[in-house]
């Protein structure tokens, strides 16, 4: 990553207007002179294909490095819509796990397996101690405390997403529902999002997600922001507090170069993400 900021030096943002003249360009270009393809996987394994999708959101955008202290909230977050956009299209089995790794300021790393469908036990690593995270089956969610089986009602939280909208005014009405039984406030609002920006989402939704945040009103952009290790990020915030002073201020990170997400800041940097089979593995 540090070689590719220094070999992009800095540069202007386009405007969103020029990224959508630009694409439909592009895009009637490759259609006049390329005959449809049709993607084949084959028997690529999810691991693998985890690991290449990993490596391809790594290295594929080359947006350029550290936007100016003018970038508005709007372009960066239109900006990592595109880049979202070019990102491989994987959609995981519900009985496989999004596996994710965070990294703290003191160098510490988390673990978590999410269940794809929210009915398989997950497992955590969090701070060296192992947990178990039981799933919602049947709308009854049964763990183990402290040597006693405790069941209770629940309903299944997905780690992957797949029926989400894929356009951005969709995905605002969606954001507005009451998807887990929470109100219609700011606060209510920050918290979905940040919960689906986590989890996996195929890359049309996961663009349409940034473009609805887009149009929040109230939202900030921080071009000297810090991640959780001090590396210098793209932070986009709003104020979430409630009229009773319930909630926060909600934040999106992003790579300045590659403009991937990398987590709220509450838990650490995203150094890691992708699809496995089952608990303990890693893509």
């Amino acid at each position: 990553m540090q070689l590719l900021r220094d070999f992009a030096g800095p540069a202007n943002l386009p405007a969103h207007d020029d990224l959508a003249r630009q694409r439909a360009e592009l895009l009637a270009a490759t259609t006049a002179r390329r005959p449809a393809r049709r993607w084949v996987w084959g028997s690529v394994t999810a691991a693998g294909l985890a690991a290449a999708a990993t490596a391809v959101i790594a290295l594929a955008p080359t947006a350029p490095p550290a936007p100016p202290a003018a970038a508005g909230p709007q372009e960066i977050l239109y900006r990592a819509a595109a880049a979202a956009r070019a990102l491989p299209d994987a959609e995981p089995r519900p009985d496989q796990f999004l596996y994710t790794r965070t990294r703290l300021a003191d160098g510490r790393e988390n673990e978590f397996w999410a269940s794809a469908d929210g009915t398989r036990d997950g497992f955590e690593i969090l701070f060296g101690h192992e947990t178990e995270i039981a799933g919602c089956r049947d709308g009854k969610r049964v763990r183990k405390d402290h040597g006693r089986t405790v069941t209770s009602r629940c309903e299944p939280r997905p780690a992957a997403h797949p029926d989400l909208p894929t356009d951005a005014d969709a995905m605002l009405a969606y954001l507005h529902r009451s998807t887990y039984g929470e109100g219609d406030t700011r606060h209510d609002l920050g918290r979905e999002v940040v919960d689906l920006a986590g989890g996996y989402l195929r890359p049309a939704a996961r663009a349409a997600l940034y473009e609805a945040v887009a149009k929040v009103p109230g939202l900030v952009a921080r071009t000297d922001a810090k991640d959780a290790t001090g590396r210098a990020v793209l932070g986009i915030t709003w104020d979430s507090t409630t009229e009773h002073g319930i909630g926060n201020q909600d934040e999106f990170l992003f790579d300045p170069v590659t403009f991937a997400y990398l987590g709220d800041g509450t838990t650490g940097v995203v150094v890691g993400q992708g699809i496995v089979d089952e608990v303990r593995q890693r893509p």
